[in-house]
């Protein structure tokens, strides 16, 4: 009788199941680069497929504003091309061409992205600048989920659910914050190169890793001025249970800012 050997049959019986397990396991959710613009933001490719947003003019005060009925950000990453140049060397998509929309010398010193659909912002890239650094926005008031994303080339980035409001100049005056939350979950968020990030939303959860050199959260329904002023108001449905959830506040690697109603200003240093 053939008889195979036991440790044979047992790799054989492994395999078997690996096999199994992998046919049946579901899949972690891929999000793409779901970019949906109005206006006259557009969007391109790279030559190796990352999604590239030509964004809009900016206004007398140097400021892009653009908006989305949905805006998310694959794990390929995205371009947002503030560059005059015939090509622009990018980290996440190599060479690429100067956005028409831009004149030299009048690029963007700050780019907001505005959500004005109903859908929550899936961030699970790197955002890259390409061309002249500017500061980043992503404004979503249905909320935003950072899983693996971070910022290139951007001296202050940030995560909002706040409706970005200008003076008669064009100014950024403040976020009118009523609603939504912003998660950080899985890869966590990577904003070790920028200057500053902030995240200023109804509810803030932090589940994973924040990289950055200095971090500010603001938490609950407030007028978050651009001067620094937080004036609180009425918010929009039932209040969240917690303002700031910190339970993976050892995760924050950053010198950390939070203000949130039921805990006033609070320094916060952790490791790095």
């Amino acid at each position: 009788m053939n008889q195979q050997p036991p440790v044979r049959l047992t790799y054989r019986l492994l395999s078997y199941l690996m096999s199994v397990l992998l046919a049946t396991q579901p899949l972690l959710p891929a999000v793409a680069a779901t970019l949906t613009p109005t206006g006259n933001t557009s969007t391109d490719k790279a030559a190796n497929g990352v999604p590239v947003v030509n964004i809009a003019a900016p206004n007398g005060a140097g400021i892009s504003h653009n908006q989305f009925k949905d805006y998310n950000v694959g794990k390929e990453g995205l371009i947002l091309n503030n560059a005059t140049g015939k090509l622009n060397q990018t980290q996440l998509g190599g060479l690429i061409s100067g956005n028409a929309n831009l004149k030299a010398g009048k690029e963007a010193k700050g780019i907001i992205n505005e959500v004005t659909g109903g859908s929550r912002s899936q961030l699970q890239g790197y955002t890259e600048v390409a061309g002249k650094a500017a500061n980043v926005m992503v404004a979503n008031p249905y909320g935003i989920t950072c899983n693996g994303c971070g910022f290139i080339n951007t001296p202050q980035a940030t995560l909002t659910t706040g409706k970005p409001v200008f003076d008669a100049s064009g100014n950024l005056q403040a976020l009118d914050v009523k609603k939504g939350s912003i998660t950080i979950e899985g890869q966590g968020l990577d904003a070790s190169s920028s200057d500053a990030l902030s995240i200023v939303s109804r509810a803030t959860e932090v589940n994973a890793a924040i990289h950055a050199r200095d971090l500010k959260v603001v938490a609950g329904a407030n007028r978050v001025g651009s001067d620094g002023s937080v004036q609180a108001q009425q918010g929009e449905g039932s209040a969240p249970t917690v303002a700031v959830d910190t339970g993976a506040l050892g995760g924050m690697y950053a010198t950390a800012f939070i203000w949130c109603p039921a805990r006033r200003a609070s320094g916060l240093t952790s490791a790095t």
